[in-house]
């Protein structure tokens, strides 16, 4: 019966609707460390490390080669790799995150979108497609090209981190449009170029739609006074993912908190 009452309780959690938050309907993500390892960014985007303690995200959606890169602690999930969202805010440890559910051009739909907040234009920058079918892709440990381990095509994974960063920003509208021009301290050769178009066209024939299980991770620091800070993105696991990992933590290991 306690085993019962102990998978409905946790079918709840995973069923729940986000709730209101200081940005939008979303859930609480706990606070994020974040760190940038050698060989695996380009100039000032990712890929960028998220770890914590008290990080409240799972990373059981992401491959071995996009995860676990740091933080092997009791108490906390292992990290997961990132891009940025933005170009005019920057990451700060630690921040607080905050899993945007909202769609800012509906007006607060929840449901039908996540958006980064004050950036592109307007109050709020909902997260294209695109960006979420690449980092699907790129998390899982499928994007073609890739280079997760040795040399791709001539490129390494640095190279092909910054070719990816500069997509997410130009589908964004964060700009550097010019892939010929160096942009955010992210120079790009022909191969990357390259790298880059075939992104594009197989998005372009893939049929996607929507953005999946990709949501935009809001980030903000209370240090001196609420602050913004990098908005990047998170995959979310699937409701099944969800309920594997809370099973092996455990009820004592439950942090699980959202704020209205």
């Amino acid at each position: 019966m306690k085993k019962f009452v102990f998978i409905v309780l946790l079918s709840a959690f995973v069923s729940a609707p986000a709730l209101a938050g200081l940005h939008g309907a979303g859930d609480d993500g706990g606070t994020a460390y974040w760190d940038r390892k050698g060989g695996y960014y380009a100039g000032r985007g990712g890929e960028f490390t998220i770890w914590g303690p008290d990080l409240l995200l799972s990373n059981s959606a992401y491959a071995g080669s996009t995860s676990g890169l740091a933080w092997s602690g009791v108490g906390g999930p292992e990290s997961l790799q990132t891009f940025c969202l933005e170009t005019g805010e920057y990451v700060y440890e630690p921040m607080e995150v905050w899993v945007s559910q909202d769609d800012a051009a509906a007006g607060g739909g929840y449901g039908s979108g996540s958006h980064a907040y004050k950036g592109g234009t307007g109050s709020g920058d909902d997260l294209d497609a695109e960006t979420a079918y690449l980092y699907t892709q790129f998390a899982t440990g499928y994007l073609t090209g890739y280079a997760y381990t040795g040399s791709v095509g001539g490129l390494n994974r640095s190279e092909t981190a910054g070719a990816l960063q500069r997509l997410i920003w130009n589908i964004e509208g964060e700009g550097g449009n010019d892939f010929t021009k160096s942009y955010m301290g992210i120079s790009l050769n022909n191969k990357q170029q390259t790298l880059i178009s075939s992104w594009q066209t197989a998005y372009n024939s893939s049929g996607w739609t929507g953005i999946g299980n990709v949501r935009v991770l809001q980030m903000t620091t209370t240090s001196c006074g609420t602050q913004l800070r990098q908005d990047q993105i998170y995959l979310v696991p699937t409701p099944a993912a969800v309920l594997i990992g809370i099973l092996g933590l455990g009820v004592a290991g439950w942090k699980l908190r959202k704020f209205a």
